[in-house]
């Protein structure tokens, strides 16, 4: 089948009756819809132009020059003469070039009179004149170019396989550039001022016009959309929405390039979907579960006494999910912490109810033993016997006993004064040594005064030296010894309270040192008072 029988025209058609056939035949057979019938018609088109041209050319060569024709004189002398004057010649009159009507049109033609203009050329038969103008016009004037390539896109079909004016590739890229910008730059300023409904009606609109149905140009302006996403702040119902508009579907495979993009966009939309759904079961206080009033403590701005009101009837399923929820929005979701009203997820846990285990117990222990063991070194019948050791291990478990069921008791009464107590603690505990808030001034400060006395009375100055200095020791050094095990932890519950994981290296030395100070203190100077209060008689 031949170009001719294509595009159903006579072989001698002209340039222009080609072209306006073109744009008639493709308006039934757009690339979109039938790729193999376009790509028909499109060879057809140019093999006919290039024919059309060619005769045109042909035609103009072969034209006879005007030229005159001088006959040589053959008859006589009067005919001569009368060839030979030119008294009888007269000037012929000059006509006046016709205007072009498409260039008149052209003249003081803006963004406000275009379709005036257009209406015109089509009432004078200068359509393609006046588009030849309109492109060269869009380059003589660039502060015009945006607004009359939008017009022309949408009203002439330009920059669409189906334009009926000639333009070079870098025509074409020059103006699709500016048209996605301008775009881009109108759906950014919606974006910033919030007006989302505005955003997706412009964008729809945008993404219906003809020159962005075109494959290539629709994959430039998906990935365009898709950094102005990444690039700005919007709402999950917005996103969806345009996922709608441009057929994308993360279940299906189908969505924008570059994939890492989209997947961070996704992750987003999951994020703020997961933070709006916390914030309605914050805000509604009818809502008493257990991940309901999780989510009120952490997204609620409230004061510590309104906090230690609302957790005073918290239970396990409460705590624990105030810890799920501390982790899911740390480790999945740490962007989200930055709208927390507490920086910290986990400032909770300072309000937690702290048990008083055994292995208090079994430290409260071995500072008695110790302090008892040392004290009996110091009288003149002791011996470091079986017995005697026996002896002040068996004591120190009364003192011990005591002290353990004191400090349970204080650790309740405490919990009443928790609110006082960290405030207390933040302005009298550096932060570097207590950053979770953990160490709380009247909860632990007062059982380790009564501690620190307690050495004092055992051991006089040096003992309630040694017991502050262990303490300190253990504030400021965070490394410890070793590990320990949990087969040791669970067998022998009553001895890992004394197990070296707790100790630190310069603890253990020091206490050795200590000790061996007390020994020698004890030995050398009896009589100065720094293991006892009273000097001993003599």
């Amino acid at each position: 089948m031949d170009c001719w029988t294509v595009l159903q025209l006579p072989e001698d058609a002209d340039e222009r009756t080609i072209k306006r056939t073109y744009a008639r035949l493709l308006k039934s057979c757009r690339p979109d819809d039938d790729a193999e019938g376009f790509q028909r018609l499109r060879e057809a088109y140019e093999e006919a132009l290039a024919y059309a041209r060619w005769r045109a050319d042909w035609e103009e060569e072969q034209s006879p020059a005007a030229t005159p024709v001088i006959e040589q004189a053959h008859g006589n002398l009067n005919d001569l003469a009368e060839l030979m004057d030119v008294s009888v010649l007269q000037p012929a009159p000059v006509e006046a070039p016709k205007a072009d009507p498409a260039q008149a049109l052209l003249s003081g033609l803006s963004a406000s009179n275009l379709l005036e203009r257009w209406q015109q050329a089509n009432q004078q038969d200068c359509t393609d004149a006046f588009q030849a103008g309109l492109l060269r016009h869009c380059f003589d004037n660039p502060g015009e170019r945006t607004a009359i390539a939008s017009w022309a896109a949408k009203h002439l079909e330009w920059l669409t396989p189906w334009q009926q004016v000639a333009m070079t590739p870098w025509q074409h890229e020059t103006l699709s550039g500016e048209l996605l910008q301008a775009y881009r730059h109108t759906l950014q300023a919606l974006l910033e001022q919030k007006a989302e409904r505005e955003f997706i009606t412009q964008l729809t609109e945008y993404n219906n016009q003809p020159w962005l149905r075109v494959f290539d140009q629709q994959q430039q302006w998906q990935r365009i959309i898709l950094h102005l996403l990444h690039d700005t702040a919007w709402s999950v119902p917005l996103f969806e929405r345009v996922c709608q508009v441009f057929g994308w579907d993360d279940q299906k495979g189908v969505y924008p390039e570059p994939a890492w993009m989209w997947r961070e966009l996704v992750s987003r939309c999951e994020q703020e979907s997961f933070f709006a759904h916390l914030q309605d079961k914050a805000q509604d206080t009818q809502r008493t579960s257990a991940d309901a009033l999780a989510a009120r403590l952490l997204l609620t701005p409230m004061t510590a006494t309104q906090q230690k009101r609302m957790i005073d009837g918290f239970g396990d399923n409460e705590w624990h999910a105030c810890q799920h929820l501390a982790e899911t929005l740390t480790w999945r979701y740490p962007q989200l912490l930055e709208r927390l009203p507490q920086p910290d997820a986990f400032f909770w846990r300072k309000f937690v109810p702290r048990p008083i285990y055994t292995q208090v117990f079994i430290r409260v222990w071995a500072v008695f033993a110790l302090g008892i063991g040392l004290s009996l070194l110091n009288t003149p019948s002791a011996q470091l016997d079986l017995q005697s050791t026996l002896l002040f291990m068996l004591m120190a478990f009364v003192p011990a006993g005591v002290a353990f069921r004191v400090t349970q008791f204080w650790a309740s009464i405490s919990s009443a004064y928790r609110v006082p107590d960290l405030w207390l603690s933040q302005y009298l505990i550096p932060k570097r040594l207590n950053p979770n808030q953990y160490w709380l001034v009247i909860r632990h400060g007062i059982p380790q005064a009564f501690m620190l006395v307690a050495c004092g009375l055992m051991l006089g100055i040096l003992g309630a030296v040694t017991y502050a200095g262990a303490l300190a020791i253990n504030l400021l050094h965070k490394k410890r010894i070793g590990h320990m095990s949990q087969t040791f932890s669970e067998g022998w519950p009553w001895l890992n309270g004394l197990h070296w994981v707790f100790w630190s290296p310069l603890q253990a030395a020091f206490l050795v040192v200590m000790v061996a100070v007390i020994i020698a203190a004890q030995h050398y100077l009896p009589a100065v008072p720094w293991t006892h209060f009273n000097p001993p008689k003599s």
